[in-house]
């Protein structure tokens, strides 16, 4: 029997958060897309890559979307162009999760990226760096680097508090999955989120280096 997949998700956002166009060398090289064509990374590309909605997913989201509009204006990002540097190792905080949403984004990825073709044309392995030896919450550089430019880019989702009775209203919903309690976490969960999401930019902050 045949199955109906479904497409989009029910992100029920007030505001839906506006695409990130990156350019993508490799494609157009593939002629995949058109020479200097920008493609349109969305959030929910992002949500349907971490299987889940939380603030560190609108985090990553947030991070690339200001990160790079600082580094490019108006103009599309570069895959391949832009080293992103976590503080911290890939199991501190999110950084593991926000690495790989950003792999998903711009293409940088830690040792496990792609290793490019023929001379490392194409290359996105070791464009995500990891610093466990200099621990900070939620602070990542992006450095572009055609110009040697680089911002630093503090994610900061205490902009919107979590709800004071999220954690009581957590345990009911995973231990014993009574629909009232599920219902009300939902409720609670995704709604900070979609207040993250709201606060846009005043959810990060970016220095020039």
């Amino acid at each position: 029997m045949a199955h109906t997949a479904r497409e989009h998700l029910d992100l029920n956002l007030r505001t839906p958060p506006p695409p990130i166009l990156i350019r993508d060398p490799f494609l157009e090289f593939l002629g995949l897309v058109a020479p200097a064509e920008p493609v349109a990374v969305t959030f929910e590309d992002l949500v349907k890559a971490a299987g889940h909605l939380c603030p560190t997913v609108a985090g990553a989201y947030l991070l690339m979307r200001h990160g790079l509009l600082a580094l490019y204006g108006e103009q599309p990002a570069v895959r391949g162009d832009v080293r992103v540097t976590a503080y911290g190792g890939p199991t501190d905080f999110g950084y593991g999760p926000i690495s790989q949403l950003v792999n998903l984004v711009i293409g940088a990825a830690p040792e496990t990226g792609f290793g490019g073709l023929g001379p490392g044309r194409f290359r996105r392995r070791g464009l995500f760096v990891f610093r466990p030896d200099d621990l900070r919450h939620n602070e990542f550089e992006l450095e572009r680097l055609d110009r040697g430019e680089a911002v630093h880019v503090t994610y900061e989702p205490t902009v919107v508090p979590a709800p004071k009775d999220l954690g009581a209203v957590m345990g009911p919903a995973l231990t014993t999955g009574e629909a009232a309690a599920v219902e009300r976490f939902r409720g609670l969960w995704l709604g900070r989120v979609a207040e993250i999401l709201e606060a846009d930019a005043r959810a990060v902050k970016i220095t020039r280096k």
